[in-house]
C-alpha cells in the first residue's frame, strides 16, 4: 500500500497491477466528505515588478483553461481549477484512472503554516515510515510519540 497522487499512474504504468481508493478515516466518514491538502504550486506577481501590465498579462495566460488542460494532459496532475472533469470531459473519458484523482481535488484545503511545519511533517514522516513501512514500531507507539513531538513543535517549545 502507498498513499499516491495521479503522479503515480505514469510511474506503475503497465508495470504493477495497481488500483486506488480512498484513505480511510477512524470514524468511517465517506470519501466525498474528506478533504486533502492541495500541494498547490503557486505563481504570483511582487509588488517590487516593474512591469505589471505584461506580468499581468503572463500569468493570465499560464493559469488560463488551456494552459491548465496541457497541464493535465502532459503530466496528469490535477490542476487548481473548479469543475475538472466538465471542463476536460475529452481527457477523463480517455485516462478514466485520473478521474477519482479530479473528483478528490475538488476537495481541497491548504497546508496549515504554523511554525516549526517541516519538522512537525518530518515527525510525522518518521511515524508512518518506521511503523507502516518499516514495521519496527507498533503504529499505535509511533504515532503517540510523534504526536507528543508535534504537540510540543507546534506550542513553539
Amino acid at each position: 500500500m502507498a498513499i499516491v497522487g495521479p503522479w503515480a499512474i505514469a510511474v506503475y504504468g503497465d508495470k504493477v497491477k495497481w488500483g486506488a481508493v480512498p484513505v480511510p478515516t477512524s470514524t468511517g466518514k465517506p470519501a466525498d466528505q474528506i478533504k486533502t491538502f492541495s500541494d498547490a504550486k503557486n505563481v504570483a506577481m511582487y509588488s517590487a515588478c516593474t512591469n505589471r501590465a505584461t506580468a499581468w498579462e503572463v500569468l493570465k495566460f499560464a493559469t488560463s483553461k488551456e494552459q491548465d488542460g496541457d497541464l493535465l494532459t502532459k503530466t496528469g496532475q490535477m490542476p487548481l481549477r473548479t469543475g475538472l472533469q466538465t471542463a476536460y470531459p475529452d481527457y477523463f473519458t480517455k485516462n478514466a484512472a485520473y478521474k477519482q484523482f479530479a473528483d478528490q481535488a475538488a476537495r481541497t484545503v491548504e497546508v496549515p503554516n504554523v511554525p516549526n511545519s517541516v519538522a512537525i511533517w518530518q515527525a510525522f514522516r518518521d511515524a508512518y515510515s518506521e511503523s507502516v513501512i518499516f514495521g519496527k514500531k507498533p503504529v499505535p507507539d509511533a504515532f503517540s510519540a510523534a504526536a507528543q513531538k508535534v504537540d510540543q513543535l507546534a506550542s513553539g517549545s
